[in-house]
């Protein structure tokens, strides 16, 4: 088999060669994009995918951990501190990508949410709220991926 290919190759004149060659290069090059290339980006994607949802599911996971963890009829703890600490801590313990906190006096943040699941946001809202901090206004559009994005403001009791 090997020698008909090689007695083949030597009758091809110098030009054909060369176009062997280059077909021969080109289908190196198609085989290692599509049969290594673009499989490997593929599931590197789908592993980074698959770590934000696990990063945003153990968020959800906590914030009810917590409240099942929360006495019966019993306040939780105010927190301590300045709100717009606070609320930037709690919101990225839960995997919430803020995009912005200004503080408009002791008591009150304006806040802007650029991705979060409506699942973690709510949840972590709530879970702010037994804490003392209550939403005065929300905006909520949606931001692709199953995500929304915010604006809100918040105040302390």
């Amino acid at each position: 088999m090997m020698e008909n290919v090689s007695n083949w190759f030597v009758g091809l004149s110098q030009r054909e060669k060369a176009l062997v060659a280059i077909a021969g290069l080109l289908l190196v090059a198609v085989t290692g994009y599509y049969g290594v290339i673009k499989p490997l980006s593929g599931a590197m994607e789908t592993a980074e995918k698959r770590y934000v949802d696990a990063v945003e599911r153990q968020g959800r996971i906590d914030s009810k951990i917590a409240a099942l963890k929360q006495p019966l009829g019993e306040e939780t703890v105010k927190y301590s501190g300045a709100i717009d600490s606070f609320v930037s801590q709690s919101a990225g313990e839960t995997g919430i990508a803020v995009g912005s906190i200004t503080p408009q006096s002791e008591n009150r943040v304006n806040m802007v949410v650029e991705s979060a699941k409506p699942v973690a946001l709510f949840g972590w809202l709530a879970r702010i709220e037994r804490q003392g901090v209550s939403v005065e206004t929300l905006s909520i559009s949606p931001s692709g991926n199953e995500a929304i994005s915010a604006t809100l403001t918040l105040r302390s009791h």
